[in-house]
């Protein structure tokens, strides 16, 4: 893999010397191409001038490996600072070398510091939801709730994303306080709704009222007809 210098015989300076000169002019400090450069890349551009001008073609033999020891830099920072001064023309590349240092620039550079934070933020949003929906499944049913009615509030919760914790059901106790219902019927209703949230004063009328029961003394009577029949005799079962 060999680089060479964009107009690289406008750099040389007295040519027969040995050691060899290379120009530069200050015109550079004023180039806006080369001033938008990375710094890792303006700082490079100077060292490889002078790597070049130990051949007459201005080549280098840019193999990342080799060309990292001689820097004494790492491959990756050599790497990463290189290619921005191909990309951009101020070094021209053979046909391999654009495709070698973007393969090894994938294997190379490390994590930037914004993938590392965003990465770490992802980790801090997954552990909050790990943590609530523990939370969640800590909740036991109230020893006097239906446990069908239990689960499928659970189960509403669930499909609205929202979580369940002690904070959560005590609110709602306290709701259904307000409404004057029992906690049970508060979440059929709730239920019967479908909402992520439910309030005393969202309520309807109709919503409130739970129908009556039958009187003991009328289920008594009903007992007695269905096991001694109208006139007071013992089926037979």
């Amino acid at each position: 893999m060999q680089i060479t210098p964009k107009n690289w015989h406008d750099f040389q300076h007295y040519k027969d010397r040995n050691p060899p000169w290379i120009r530069l002019h200050k015109t550079l400090l004023d180039n806006f191409e080369f001033q938008r450069l990375p710094v890792a890349s303006r700082a490079l551009a100077p060292m490889l001038w002078l790597l070049a001008s130990d051949s007459l073609t201005g080549s280098i033999d840019a193999d990342p490996q080799k060309l990292a020891f001689r820097l004494r830099m790492s491959e990756a920072e050599l790497i990463e600072a290189l290619k921005p001064l191909i990309d951009n023309g101020f070094f021209s590349a053979d046909d391999d070398a654009s495709g070698v240092l973007a393969e090894r620039l994938r294997d190379a550079v490390p994590e930037t510091e914004a993938e590392t934070e965003a990465e770490t933020e992802t980790e801090a949003i997954q552990r909050q939801r790990q943590e609530r929906a523990k939370r969640s499944q800590a909740v036991a049913c109230p020893p006097d709730m239906n446990a069908g009615v239990w689960d499928d509030w659970l189960k509403l919760r669930k499909a609205k994303k929202a979580p369940v914790t002690e904070t959560v059901v005590s609110s709602a106790m306290d709701e259904a306080k307000k409404a004057g219902m029992s906690f049970e019927d508060f979440l059929r209703v709730w239920c019967t709704r479908g909402s992520q949230g439910l309030q005393a004063d969202w309520l309807k009328p109709q919503e409130r009222t739970k129908p009556p029961s039958a009187p003991p003394a009328v289920r008594n009577d009903e007992a007695k007809r269905l096991l001694f029949g109208e006139q007071g005799e013992v089926i037979d079962a």
